[in-house]
């Protein structure tokens, strides 16, 4: 698709738009009225999310979506960043983790943030801020201590151990190592060059949250909602999540991006960790017990394994999300209306 030159709304690049915290992303740029730019490996998976938001009542003429097969190849995104005011990076090989050996799965992450990175030099004239979509991973070693991470924490050993053990590091290390080495570029790539535009990263925990384009089938539902599912379906209540049980809805962490962009004074040069709410499977079947009688939902044992406010609770590992949330001064989305909203969507599955 030609990219569309008309730029009296300011334009903002979204890398990997067909993604689940992209879809909504793009949506809240339109509606805060801006036009989106978005990036796609496949043509087909963009007009998808392009058809969705013209669902919502939002102009074609306000989006567009390009093909770009190879994030990583030299020049890749100088095109589509050309006339943007800011760049979300949020493309990530997340499918990629257990398929490609775990320093092709890091190569292309720090490679794509380094072409990210120079499309932004490139466009100095418009461009005014970066916003790196990184991880929680990026965050702890395994195993991970029991205490609030903040953050000044980092891994420090999964990329180690991707050189050390090759393959047999696994799908696992290589998420954790790509998410911090693509970081570690970034925040070198800003050391270096002291760019003009500004640069934040995000460390979001277990995204939640209903999505902008269904998943094809329940089958495609991302760990992170797995519990929601279960939940919903009629399973019995799940145990606790894998590594730690941090949550965040994708609508706030959309909100956050925003906010990096148009707060550079404020937000350049720093991390957000974006978390929210621990609940879990009990947590959930409670919530919607009470608030969807007519599902059938099972009880488990109501009211355990979870505070009332849904923070975390003393002795495990969690996040602190403070700095964010008085950033941008602003709640987030209470959990019991992520849990409904979740709840209504994944309707279509039964």
């Amino acid at each position: 698709m030609l990219i569309n030159k008309d730029i009296r709304k300011d334009t903002v690049l979204i890398t990997g738009l067909n993604g689940y915290l992209a879809g909504r992303t793009a949506e809240l740029l339109l509606h805060e009225g801006y036009r989106v730019r978005g990036t796609v490996r496949n043509q087909k998976s963009g007009e998808k999310t392009k058809a969705a938001l013209l669902h919502l009542g939002y102009c074609a003429h306000d989006i567009d979506v390009l093909e770009i097969t190879d994030l990583c190849r030299p020049g890749s995104l100088d095109e589509a960043a050309a006339g943007c005011i800011a760049i979300f990076h949020l493309a990530s090989p997340l499918a990629e983790i257990w398929t490609l050996p775990p320093s092709e799965v890091v190569r292309i992450a720090t490679e794509s943030t380094a072409r990210a990175l120079g499309a932004a030099t490139r466009a100095n004239e418009t461009m005014k801020s970066v916003v790196l979509m990184s991880s929680a991973a990026a965050l702890f070693d395994m195993p991970m201590e029991e205490r609030l991470y903040t953050e000044n924490d980092w891994n420090t050993t999964s990329e180690q151990l991707v050189k050390q053990n090759g393959d047999e590091a696994g799908g696992f290390h290589a998420y954790l190592a790509s998410k911090t080495a693509a970081e570690k570029v970034f925040w070198q790539f800003r050391d270096t060059y002291r760019p003009s535009f500004g640069t934040t990263t995000l460390q979001p925990t277990y995204f939640i949250g209903p999505p902008l384009i269904p998943w094809e089938t329940a089958a495609n539902i991302p760990y992170s909602n797995t519990d929601f599912w279960k939940v919903v379906s009629g399973e019995d209540i799940p145990g606790p999540m894998m590594i730690y049980g941090d949550t965040v809805d994708i609508r706030d962490v959309a909100r956050m991006l925003l906010w990096s962009a148009l707060n550079t004074s404020q937000s350049d040069g720093q991390r957000y960790i974006c978390s929210s709410f621990v609940g879990g499977g009990q947590a959930i079947a409670d919530i919607l017990n009470r608030r969807m009688p007519s599902q059938k939902i099972q009880r488990g044992q109501p009211g355990q394994g979870y505070l009332p406010d849904y923070k975390p609770r003393a002795g495990i590992s969690a996040f602190d999300a403070s700095k964010a949330a008085s950033a941008m001064k602003e709640d987030w989305i209470p959990y019991e209306e992520s849990v409904v909203d979740m709840a209504r969507f994944l309707q279509r599955y039964l």
